[in-house]
């Protein structure tokens, strides 16, 4: 009868004793084997190969009360030669499993010498007396209520088992970690032997609707139903405690027994998790060059903000140059040079009279000439008109006076608007020095436009920007790199329980960082940025624009938050197991979508940039504009420059011409008076008429020269007059058009002045409010995964160092796997002891009786 069914019970739990150690050394077989750092020796001749296994079984009450702990030690020896060692080992209790010989022991080390040709094994049994690393727990409920395991026995109910599982293996060490800005920083972790394990029960067909969130469940092949539940018993990846069970509908209840199989692991070398550390370590490496790209782009705003306070103090400065320029050319300039062209329109009117009048005066001076000729043969006659003759001398005197006069007042005239033509003309304070003040302007023009550069010079404000873009592109790519990190770890984590906490933890602080004020500190910006359009609808437009991709932004991170709640508050109901581990792969798809979120929200970001780029470009755009304007006013100050030149050399050429006439009519006025002095004197006396008509010849000689230097400068004084009249007309005309273009200038940098303040301000919020908080969390993120590698490194060096509970032979491989069983109760310990009494009572009532027969024969 080989049936399992058909076993006699007392076999059945040596035969379950042998499956539990079979689970174990599974464990071990899984786990492979790793060298163990042991204080005993191995002294051959030969070659051979030795394993020791330590297999710690622990045998609990269904209460999880440890009833007995005992230690097996097995030697597997390959190879040929002699074997002399020294293997520690529990000597309390040691027995030899694999006969009766004695075992040899020495200051607590079994001691083996022999001779291996081939394969030999020696099998020990001792009592454990080290403390366990596992600390477990049971708890029964009934319907609802607390019961113990006793009370489940033959009853019927829902039933719900809930395990817990604690690794008591920690102490607390001091790591250190990089801060994710270069430096370094001290941790105290508490640091435990990586364990994993797994608990396995069998339940029988009277138990239905079985449920549990972490069980692998399958049928056992005799209708009941085997559960498997996986723990993975340290940080990071796992946790230290792991709690599970079952919910079941039963009838004439038990209490089935569970078999716990646990071994220590080395989480850089195991398959299983050298991924997960690796993704760890990718972690802080991200988090340290997002830290870095978040540093830069603080420092390029700051250097945006500097410049652009700069470029402000310049336009304040340009504006009010270009007010004054303004004012000068509106107020006084223009003005004067329409007064200037009026004046030069009526000294020409007047100097062509002069010169009309002048060519009357000298053909009178001929004919006077002529008369006079005639006067010796006409002294008789003039004796009859000398009456007549003084007459007219006298009215001819008081003409050429105020011939004279007006002359001296017009020299006088003509000097003053020569004089005054000249300060115009002045280099250094007349309009010439425009010139300078536009070529300052110009040149601080020069200097905004350069400030404001390209893209290729990174110190100006359009080189800074495409800077500032290119760190936010590899931000991104930091983002991407922590994204793929993350999958990785999910792939590495799939067979682990304890990764659904991990992920459960990471999604938590995820959804706690996303803050969608943030958005609302940016709208407001927007908002002041708005506000300086001044009405612009292509400046309103922008701004508008911006808000609205603010706002969607904005119910796009609310959406995102929410998401993540929701996954965390799924999360929370996973535990353990196989099932743990596919759910925990479902959420790194999470946390992937999380890190494409940050990598969305920095192209989001670039493409700000990339608006504030435009921006400065137009601003740059705008100073070439104003750059024109002053180019179109230095062309009209150089035509009004130019007029004015013309203007004055006409002006000095009337002068002259003036001088000449009033030289030429003081002449005349003398030989008018000498004429009317003769006319007297003919009249007073014939005696005297020769000598006054030779003195009337003369005076006629000069009066006819007189009169043709008048008529000689009139006509130079006209041409000079023609002159100063285009000049002050095509002056009057540059200045009204630079007055025109001065205001337009004045216009265009008091708007210009007015939108700039924003640009330090913006600047400025966003290093506060953006670039240093996202410094903050790169360090944050740098300092958690280089927390979580160094913990799961000073697991590994526990794991490499503290995994065996003895030690093994010095150069032998080593490997100690924990049994721990909770026998079930089913009410066949009570019959079994009641089958015992009565059977004692059968033999001592059988013994009597034969003594009573002995005393009677």
């Amino acid at each position: 009868m080989t049936s399992r069914t058909h076993l006699r019970p007392h076999l059945r739990p040596h035969l379950r004793r042998g499956a539990a150690l079979s689970g174990a050394l599974g464990l071990l077989a899984l786990a492979g084997a790793t060298p163990a750092m042991a204080a005993g020796t191995i002294g051959s001749s030969g070659h051979v190969d030795v394993v020791n296994t330590e297999t710690v079984q622990v045998y609990m009450s269904p209460e999880a009360k440890i009833e007995s702990q005992r230690v097996y030690e097995q030697l597997a020896m390959t190879g040929h030669g002699s074997v002399d060692l020294l293997n520690p080992v529990s000597t309390r209790g040691l027995r030899n499993l694999d006969g009766f010989a004695h075992i040899s022991t020495k200051g607590g080390d079994q001691v083996v010498r022999t001779t291996v040709d081939g394969t030999k094994k020696t099998r020990t049994v001792s009592t454990y007396t080290k403390k366990l690393p596992l600390d477990v727990a049971v708890h029964y409920s009934l319907d609802g209520k607390t019961v113990r395991p006793g009370d489940v026995v033959g009853r019927s109910g829902k039933l719900q088992v809930t395990f817990t599982v604690t690794n008591r293996t920690g102490r607390t060490e001091k790591v250190q970690i990089a801060d994710g800005n270069g430096g370094t920083v001290t941790r105290e972790v508490n640091v435990v032997m990586p364990i994993v394990g797994s608990v396995d029960t069998t339940l029988p067909s009277s138990f239905t609707n079985i449920r549990s969130q972490a069980a692998n469940m399958a049928g056992d092949g005799e209708g009941g139903t085997q559960l498997s539940f996986t723990m993975t018993l340290f940080k990071p990846v796992g946790s230290t405690t792991s709690t599970f069970g079952y919910t079941a509908d039963v009838k004439n209840g038990v209490v089935p027994r569970v078999e716990i199989s646990a071994l220590p692991v080395n989480p850089l070398e195991s398959p299983t998790f050298k991924s997960a550390s690796t993704s760890y370590q990718g972690g802080a490496d991200s988090g340290a060059e997002l830290t870095d790209g978040a540093v830069k782009i603080d420092a390029h705003l700051l250097q945006l903000r500097d410049g652009s306070a700069q470029l402000l103090a310049g336009l304040i400065k340009l504006r009010d140059g270009a007010s004054r320029l303004d004012d000068g050319l509106s107020d006084d300039a223009a003005p004067g040079a329409e007064k200037l062209a009026a004046g030069a329109l009526t000294l020409k009117t007047g100097l062509g009279q002069l010169d009309t009048g002048s060519g009357k005066v000298a053909a009178g001076a001929v004919a006077l000439r002529a008369g006079l000729g005639k006067l010796d043969t006409g002294a008789r006659k003039l004796a009859a008109g000398s009456s007549d003759l003084a007459s007219g001398t006298a009215s001819l005197a008081d003409g050429t006076g105020s011939a004279l006069a007006g002359s001296t007042q017009l020299t006088a005239g003509l000097k003053q608007i020569s004089g005054g033509l000249g300060q115009l003309n002045d280099a250094q304070s007349g309009l010439p020095s425009a010139n300078d003040a536009i070529a300052q302007l110009k040149a601080g023009i020069d200097q905004l436009i350069a400030g404001m550069g390209d893209n290729a010079s990174p110190t100006t404000i359009l080189g800074g920007l495409s800077s500032l873009n290119g760190a936010l592109g590899q931000l991104k790519t930091g983002a991407q790199n922590l994204q793929g990190g993350l999958s990785q770890a999910a792939g590495g984590i799939g067979t682990a329980r304890g990764g659904v906490d991990q992920v459960k933890s990471s999604l938590s602080g995820a959804a706690g960082s996303i803050d969608p004020s943030g958005i609302d500190a940016l709208s407001g910006g927007v908002t002041v940025l708005k506000g300086y359009c001044n009405g612009d609808p292509t400046c309103v437009g922008y701004a508008t624009n911006v808000l609205g991709g603010l706002s969607a932004a904005k119910g796009n991170l609310a959406d995102l938050k929410s998401g993540l709640t929701t996954a965390v508050s799924a999360l929370g109901q996973v535990s353990g197991g196989l099932d743990s581990a596919q759910t925990a792969l479902a959420s790194g798809g999470a946390l992937n979508s999380g890190a494409a979120q940050i990598a969305g929200g920095l192209a989001q970001a670039i493409t700000g940039v990339g608006s504030l780029q435009t921006g400065a470009g137009t601003v740059k755009g705008g100073l070439g504009q104003v750059r024109s304007g002053l180019n179109e006013l230095a062309e009209g100050v150089e035509a009004a420059v130019s007029g004015i030149a013309q203007l004055q050399s006409g002006a000095g050429s009337a002068y002259s011409g003036s001088s000449d006439l009033t030289a030429g009519l003081g002449k005349l006025d003398t030989g008018a008076n000498q004429l009317d002095d003769g006319a007297g004197r003919l009249e007073t006396g014939a005696a005297q008429l020769a000598d006054g008509a030779t003195t009337a010849s003369d005076g006629s000689v000069a009066l006819s020269d007189g009169a043709t230097k008048v008529a000689d400068g009139a006509e130079t004084a006209s041409d000079g007059s023609r002159k100063i009249s285009a000049g002050a007309t095509k002056l009057s005309g540059g200045l009204t058009a630079a007055a025109t273009g001065s205001s337009k200038l004045a216009d265009g940098l008091k708007t210009a002045a007015g939108s700039a303040p924003a640009l330090p301000e913006g600047a400025t919020k966003l290093s506060n409010e953006g670039t240093k908080k996202l410094v903050g969390k790169g360090e944050s993120t740098a300092q958690t995964y280089g927390e979580n590698v160094a913990v799961m490194k000073a697991g590994a060096r526990l794991a490499s160092t503290e995994d065996m509970a003895y030690g093994a032979p010095k150069g032998a491989q080593g490997l100690t796997a924990y049994s721990y069983v909770i026998q079930g109760d089913d009410g066949q310990n009570g019959r079994n002891l009641a089958r015992a009494l009565t059977g004692a009572g059968v033999l001592l009532a059988g013994g009597g009786v034969v003594l009573l027969r002995r005393r009677l024969v």
